[in-house]
């Protein structure tokens, strides 16, 4: 059975992600006793110029709200998707993309990771 449970964001280390100039905290992850269907949620952080490199998150679907910034997420097929506060992005399993901060303040994202 699951229990309530809480955690508090300034409490939780911020770690860098995606090999590229990003950083994230992670909220939850698969370990945390809250669904099996949850891979992770973070809150992500990106400076200006900065780059989640190239990745993709196989068979994990990623849904994202931008809270902060602008830029451009790109696909490996060579499409992209301009990206600005309050979007809610979704990205397929196994889709290799790369996200970048193309304005002039930190972004700031809340990343939800589904088992498929």
């Amino acid at each position: 059975m699951r229990k309530p449970f809480k955690k508090h964001l300034g409490a939780i280390d911020i770690e860098i992600a995606h090999g590229g100039s990003g950083k994230r905290k992670l909220i939850l992850s698969k370990d945390d006793p809250v669904s099996s269907q949850l891979h992770a949620m973070t809150k992500g952080f990106l400076a200006p110029g900065g780059i989640f490199d190239w990745h993709n998150h196989e068979d994990i679907d990623e849904f994202f709200l931008v809270t902060e910034g602008t830029g451009v997420i790109e696909f490996g097929d060579g499409s992209t998707f301009a990206y600005a506060k309050d979007d809610l992005i979704y990205i397929p399993s196994n889709m290799k993309h790369r996200i970048e901060n193309t304005g002039t303040v930190e972004n700031e994202f809340f990343f939800i990771r589904l088992n498929q």
